[in-house]
């Protein structure tokens, strides 16, 4: 467990948050436990989850994190953008409360933060250069030199892939980059992704296809935030009872992805 934040460290962190700041007004039945502001950390381009329009964060992750906060009581959200390979890292050390950027909860990374409760499950999605032919599935990559986004799960999945090269990126938009000046031959991560960036890229790249894994998504915590996390917690099982949880799946093109 990291050491216990002091109020000064806190207020150090806040301070520094240089990304929007929403406030959530109306907020209703908060606990004493519940801090009133949380800080977290999040990426940037990684449609449909986290993503900036107008120059505002936004997506699925993003929504759904201010609306289970509304819901536990908290007042504010201040988010600060990372790379993700940063971002474990940063909560660990106390930059933030909690993050949200569509995180596999894994037992290696679960040594480093707490995970919240589940919402969402996925599998992972090829992207090729429009035009690609012959690629399909995992096995159509062997030999292949493969874009990945650093420190994610696909790292793994790729490097899985006989007689393959593994470039990692700091960034989606990056690997996206390096697949333009076939720099790579395909793009893997996680499936909702993959489409988002395909629908809203036309006609540059091609979806083609999925990589069957049982990955869950969770909030990741700061382990001294056991009362922010349980509150989290409770605040998305209300967001599925009401209706609001569907409704953002919805909103963002993540329906036909399995839920928890």
């Amino acid at each position: 467990m990291s050491p216990r934040r002091t109020p000064l460290r806190r207020i150090a962190a806040l301070a520094t948050a240089v990304a929007a700041t929403v406030v959530l007004a109306g907020a209703s039945g908060a606990q004493a436990a519940v801090p009133r502001t949380v800080t977290a950390l999040t990426i940037s381009g990684n449609g449909p989850f986290d993503i900036r329009r107008s120059g505002k964060l936004t997506g699925f992750d993003i929504q759904l994190v201010e609306q289970a906060a509304r819901l536990a009581g908290v007042r504010t959200v201040q988010w600060r953008v990372v790379d993700f390979d940063d971002l474990l890292n940063g909560i660990q050390a106390g930059e933030a409360m909690m993050g949200a950027a569509s995180i596999t909860i894994t037992s290696r990374r679960a040594r480093v933060v707490t995970f919240g409760a589940p919402y969402l499950r996925a599998s992972m999605g090829i992207v090729t250069r429009s035009g690609t032919t012959g690629v399909y599935r995992k096995a159509d990559l062997i030999g292949s030199t493969i874009g990945v986004l650093q420190g994610s799960t696909a790292v793994a999945v790729a490097r899985s892939v006989r007689g393959s090269r593994v470039r990692q990126y700091p960034t989606m938009q990056g690997a996206y980059r390096a697949l333009l000046d076939a720099k790579v031959d395909s793009v893997i991560n996680d499936y909702g992704q993959s489409k988002w960036y395909v629908q809203n890229n036309r006609p540059k790249f091609r979806y083609a296809g999925a990589i069957v894994v049982n990955q869950r998504y969770g909030l990741a915590f700061n382990k001294d935030e056991d009362e922010l996390r349980i509150a989290m917690n409770t605040a998305l099982r209300k967001m599925q009872r009401n209706g609001q949880y569907r409704r953002l799946l919805q909103r963002w093109d993540l329906d036909t992805v399995r839920t928890p």
